[in-house]
């Protein structure tokens, strides 16, 4: 359900980012549009990168967590042979190789960063050390040293060889991967050295391209029904947990904070149907009148409210 009421709104903008534009100033911008103080956007995007940038207006905001957590692909280019600071054609060269790997040696590299694998993030990011982000310091020439990460890869294909000097990737990867930190050492797994020259991003869970509106953010924006039109409904990110439906007065109790038993809610047996041997949940949205009530926990069949949708 999408909430509009003057200039609240609440749901989801897909927004296909433009080259050059930072994660921040595109919410910014979309902040002034639709006169929201409530806005925030889901996975950092650089401003090389162009694609899907889920973007949380009002209560949708709240879900932030659920899509950052999901599955989410990219396409990219590496040329071989540089090593930049940022680990993209932004930055400076601080390395050279003459080496270049031929197609059979980038396949047969590409498995060993398939399923969980411990990555380090390049120095120019957003995460924050001792309160600064990693890319202030970096710029600063102050040495950063971040610890290895556990990331999850579910594919990495070789998409195309554009020349002796470069080629195309997609993978499909989970929460946290850098995909310059994966071009950089798939690079030194190749004997040679790399940085990405083009990024995009396809999709992140079931947001994907079909769902994306394009705004100019060199230009004049306003808001207009268009957009509107755009807007997906916040409960779009919770198609992977459980759904408990409730009666209105059920759902008034909730909204309050009031714990309720399970066995007690008028469509319980619906939910016990579906899932007969459940024990514990710890995320199951609630939905009365269509609309998305509260995130809440089940456990010894007692229904706690979470965080509450307020419409």
């Amino acid at each position: 359900m999408i909430k509009t009421n003057s200039n609240k709104v609440s749901g989801w903008i897909i927004l296909d980012k433009q080259r050059g534009i930072t994660s921040r100033k595109a919410v910014s911008k979309l902040s002034k549009i639709f006169k929201s103080n409530k806005i925030g956007h889901a996975g950092t995007l650089d401003p090389l990168a162009t694609g899907i940038l889920p973007i949380a207006l009002g209560e949708a905001t709240k879900l932030i967590s659920f899509i950052q957590n999901k599955k989410k692909k990219y396409s990219f280019t590496i040329k071989w042979g540089e090593a930049t600071d940022t680990d993209d054609i932004e930055g400076k060269i601080i390395e050279n190789s003459n080496s270049r790997p031929n197609k059979e040696e980038i396949q047969n590299t590409l498995s060993s960063f398939k399923g969980k694998i411990y990555q380090t993030p390049p120095n120019f990011s957003a995460i924050k050390i001792d309160g600064e982000r990693s890319y202030n310091l970096a710029r600063k020439n102050i040495l950063v040293r971040h610890k290895p990460r556990q990331i999850e890869i579910y594919e990495f294909n070789l998409k195309k060889i554009v020349n002796i000097d470069s080629a195309e990737f997609e993978v499909i990867c989970g929460k946290g991967t850098y995909v310059r930190s994966l071009a950089r050492d798939l690079a030194e797994k190749l004997n040679t050295k790399g940085h990405v020259t083009k990024l995009r991003r396809n999709f992140v869970g079931n947001f994907d391209e079909k769902d994306t509106i394009f705004i100019d953010f060199f230009e004049e924006i306003i808001h207009s029904p268009a957009i509107l039109k755009k807007i997906k409904p916040i409960e779009k990110v919770l198609d992977d947990i459980p759904a408990l439906f409730l009666t209105e007065i059920e759902a008034m109790k909730l909204r309050q904070g009031q714990k309720t038993t399970l066995n007690s809610l008028r469509f319980s047996y619906e939910f016990f149907t579906k899932y007969p041997n459940y024990k514990k949940f710890e995320r199951v949205y609630t939905v009365s009148n269509q609309k998305v009530v509260a995130l809440v926990e089940i456990e010894k069949g007692i229904v706690k409210p979470k965080r509450v949708i307020n419409y």
